[in-house]
């Protein structure tokens, strides 16, 4: 036997999971934004070798792991 569900209930519901999620992504973008202009850009010139450029951005990439996870 089908069972039959109050289309209301549903809307309530998708609606009310619509919100949550928009309330945790406000309260995570507000928590743990990362600070992106502490980028260093400064060792970018143009004479740069690639391994240099690769370390800088994997340093780069580090520093900005850290800063999200860390708690501030």
């Amino acid at each position: 036997m089908l069972r039959q569900n109050n289309r209301w209930t549903i809307r309530l519901s998708f609606a009310a999971v619509l919100l949550m999620g928009i309330v945790g992504f406000g309260y995570a973008v507000s928590v743990w934004l990362p600070l992106l202009d502490a980028v260093d850009l400064s060792a970018f010139a143009d004479n740069v070798d690639w391994v240099d450029t690769v370390a800088t951005i994997g340093e780069q990439v580090v520093q900005f792991l850290l800063g999200i996870t860390s708690q501030g």
